[in-house]
């Protein structure tokens, strides 16, 4: 990744960043407000989402600004990682928000409150989705923008909890019009909602750490890119490792004619490495391999 594209993704993730702990802010106050004033669990819940969505906004800025650091002797692939270091330390955060509010929702079943419900909250839980939808807009834009798998998935997010402070509203309604107590109940959803949310986006920010699969669009113009030249003869042995948005490096074995030049193939060689950083914003390194010496594995059979 160039410098200029770094420091593009950095602004671009700090703005979001700024927009998401406004806005989620904005939702929180809202939302804790018409909690208190109505006595609603489910309310409440959905505030302290709300409320964790902005700290999430927080290490978010920190975690593009983390990630921007270029690379020193001591981390030679750079600190992109730290974009998907951010997102499980989120993800645990709501995972225990949601526990501690699925305990809140079912002491609330057991014994049911007192509400307090009147056009004031269904007129403030209606802004608060307008909020989480103009936030998963932006998010989802921004995400398009740079490419961003950490604010598509703050965009999708946002879409979550649009839907999630929507079933509020529902729930809220129908107290308010039938005069019936779901609120612990409805509540009880809600964070069971947000702790299977929560576990998937663990799953998801732990996976790529791990080492996961490459994608297979990737493998297969990589190798294209590679066999394009006439001097390649064949490829194989191809490992792709990421190590963060915009951080990823790759090797290959490419097999030419062991008669050939060696200066006209080193040329070729620099050329494809380019191409393939050009295009596909990869480090490729290339081992060039006799034809008859080589013993790898086939090209479509990648690793890392």
């Amino acid at each position: 990744m160039s410098e200029k594209s770094s420091a593009d993704r950095t602004r671009v993730g700090l703005i979001a960043g700024i927009f998401g702990v406004a806005t989620n802010t904005a939702a929180f106050l809202i939302k804790i407000a018409v909690g208190i004033i109505s006595g609603s669990v489910t309310v409440a819940a959905d505030a302290f989402n709300s409320f964790t969505d902005a700290g999430s906004s927080v290490l978010t800025m920190i975690g593009f600004r983390l990630a921007a650091k270029p690379a020193d002797s001591d981390h030679p692939f750079g600190h992109a990682r730290y974009e998907q270091i951010t997102a499980l330390i989120i993800s645990l955060v709501t995972l225990a928000v949601g526990v501690l509010f699925a305990k809140s929702s079912a002491e609330k079943i057991v014994a049911p409150a007192d509400l307090s419900i009147d056009a004031l909250t269904y007129t403030a839980l209606a802004a608060a989705v307008l909020l989480k939808v103009l936030q998963a807009a932006v998010n989802y834009r921004l995400s398009k923008k740079i490419s961003s798998v950490a604010l598509r998935a703050a965009a999708v997010d946002s879409r979550n909890d649009a839907l999630i402070t929507s079933s509020v509203l529902l729930s809220v309604l129908v107290m308010g019009i039938f005069d019936v107590n779901i609120d612990g109940w409805a509540g009880l959803a809600i964070s069971v909602f947000i702790v299977f949310s929560a576990a998937a986006t663990v799953k998801s920010a732990i996976s790529p750490m791990l080492g996961s699969k490459p994608p297979k669009e990737t493998v297969d113009r990589l190798t294209e890119i590679v066999l394009s030249r006439p001097e390649i003869l064949g490829c194989h042995d191809l490992y792709i490792h990421n190590y963060g948005s915009g951080a990823d490096f790759a090797s290959i074995h490419a097999v030419v004619d062991p008669d050939g030049d060696i200066v006209s193939v080193h040329r070729v060689v620099d050329g494809i490495e380019r191409e393939v950083g050009e295009k596909l914003g990869i480090k490729l390194t290339i081992h060039v391999d006799p034809a008859g010496q080589e013993d790898g594995a086939p090209a479509d059979r990648p690793k890392g």
